[in-house]
């Protein structure tokens, strides 16, 4: 396992896992091949087995006929062949009938000694009328003759009546026999059927560990590392620690994070150190700008007027996109503390909403407050902070909202990881946010693609998520609102955040 996680390529460990799951799945073959052969093997020896022994049974069924008919020659008619004919007969029985006995089963061992029995007596009756042999055939059958020939049938019909019950005893042992294959085969397929569950409960473990550990987990990884790095965090590595392609691309991919870190760092330390130039040299500008308005120097036609009026008015503007820019650099940097204290967090909003009611006012848009029931008062945040995080959000949501209509925050629980923590909504009825924007739109200098020809530089969200996140929390968009809080139907937009209620 080691070597497969350390010293393989993927397409390797994926051909040594196929092997592996084909080795699982051949082996109840195998098991249920074996169990066939030995069944088979089983069933042609019970059939040649029992068919000889049946075939022996049969000879000696043919055998007494002979044995009585040579018999009654011997004791009625005296023939003196009759006798050598007869202890042949015997012989060849007794020798036809061990056969049996040694292949037979152990039931018919009594009835072949009440057989061996009734041949010895047969026999030595034979001998008898043998040593009695007149010279010539009586004329009729004598008391003693009639006795002898009464004696020859009921040896006969005993023998014959033991080989009836030895046939019966062996087609008990062959139903016996086949009761046993039938067993046999049915163990065959229980066995088959276990190990063939087992191969497959096998299978599905193994194929799952296999793919989980060797190529979905690593893949969850880069997709985890590549929603990391899309979402502006350079600093956490994808751990993969094999030595595969997967691997590679791990590793390929940690140093463009690690790249990108550095260009990003490089970014803002260009943009802080820029905006930090740009501000000296800006604020002298505005200082002589405002200087040509003064009476001292001298009388300004409407015209030069004009012309100073809009350069205080693009001046003014630079010079907040450069305050912007720099506290958007201190935030990024973690320079600018965050200042936490207990604070009633309604008040925030509501001098957020006084400050930003002249706008509201000029489009007859209201801006309602909405706080939950039992809301916990004191709240740790840094109150300079946290006003400009949200009145940046709250002043979006006025500028885009229709007139007539209203402005909407929510101020309620939510729960995080099981715990309580404040959660605040600001909900419009502007022109919403595609989804393909939901999260870029927190990136510094973007603007939505349908609304570009408003003002602004596009730093605000940023600076809002910034601050939001220093303060331990998160900030996302969900476009449309959800229909129960939606100030229009399927229109606007909702910004959603959640703080700690500790520090």
């Amino acid at each position: 396992m080691k070597l497969l996680k350390n010293g393989i390529s993927l397409f390797n460990k994926l051909f040594f896992g196929y092997l592996i799951l084909s080795l699982i799945m051949i082996l109840p073959c195998g098991v249920s091949i074996y169990s066939l052969s030995e069944l088979e093997h089983f069933a042609t020896s019970v059939v040649k087995h029992d068919l000889e022994l049946s075939k022996t049974i049969e000879q000696l069924k043919a055998i007494p006929p002979s044995m009585e008919a040579e018999g009654r020659r011997l004791v009625t008619l005296y023939k003196e062949d009759a006798y050598q004919s007869l202890i042949s007969l015997i012989q060849d029985f007794k020798d036809n009938l061990t056969s049996v006995q040694r292949d037979g089963p152990k039931e018919i061992i009594p009835i072949v000694h009440d057989i061996e029995l009734n041949l010895d007596k047969l026999e030595k009756l034979a001998g008898i009328a043998n040593a009695s042999l007149p010279k010539s055939s009586p004329p009729e059958i004598t008391p003693v003759e009639a006795q002898r020939e009464e004696e020859v049938k009921t040896l006969i019909s005993g023998i014959m009546a033991g080989l009836r019950n030895m046939e019966k005893g062996v087609q008990r042992a062959i139903s016996l026999k086949f009761s046993t294959i039938s067993s046999l085969s049915l163990q065959a397929m229980e066995i088959t059927i276990l190990v063939l569950a087992g191969a497959i409960t096998l299978f599905v473990i193994f194929a799952h560990s296999f793919l989980y550990r060797f190529i979905k987990r690593p893949i969850d990884r880069l997709r985890q590392g590549t929603e990391i790095v899309g979402g502006g965090h350079f600093d956490q590595p994808i751990t993969i620690k094999s030595r595969d392609e997967l691997g590679k691309l791990a590793e390929a991919f940690n140093n463009m994070a690690k790249r990108l870190k550095e260009l990003d760092k490089l970014k803002s330390d260009f943009i802080g150190i820029a905006s930090h130039e740009l501000k000296t040299p800006l604020t002298s500008m505005m200082e002589a700008s405002k200087l040509l308005s003064e009476p001292q120097i001298g009388s300004l036609n409407e015209e030069q007027q004009n012309l100073v009026t809009i350069l205080n008015r693009n001046m003014s503007r630079f010079h907040d996109l450069i305050d912007d820019l720099l506290h958007f650099s201190r935030l990024k940097a973690r320079l600018k503390a965050i200042k936490k204290r207990p604070l009633d967090i309604t008040k925030v909003f509501s001098d957020i909403i006084q400050t930003l009611g002249p706008m509201a006012q000029g489009k007859n848009l209201d801006i309602e407050l909405i706080p939950v029931s039992g809301l916990k008062k004191n709240i740790p945040v840094d109150e300079g902070g946290l006003f400009g995080a949200f009145m940046n959000i709250i002043h979006n949501a006025v500028k885009f909202s229709p007139e007539n209509e209203k402005v909407k925050i929510i101020l309620d629980h939510a729960d995080n990881n099981g715990n309580k923590w404040l959660r605040i909504g600001i909900i419009d009825a502007g022109p919403g946010v595609d989804k393909s924007e939901t999260e870029k739109i927190f990136d510094k200098f973007y603007q939505i693609q349908h609304i570009r020809i408003k003002d602004g530089a596009g730093l605000g969200l940023a600076i809002a998520r910034e601050i939001i996140l220093a303060h331990g929390g998160k900030i996302w968009v969900e476009s449309p609102p959800p229909e129960d809080i939606a100030v229009l139907p399927k229109k606007g937009t909702a910004f959603w955040s959640i703080l700690p209620y500790s520090s």
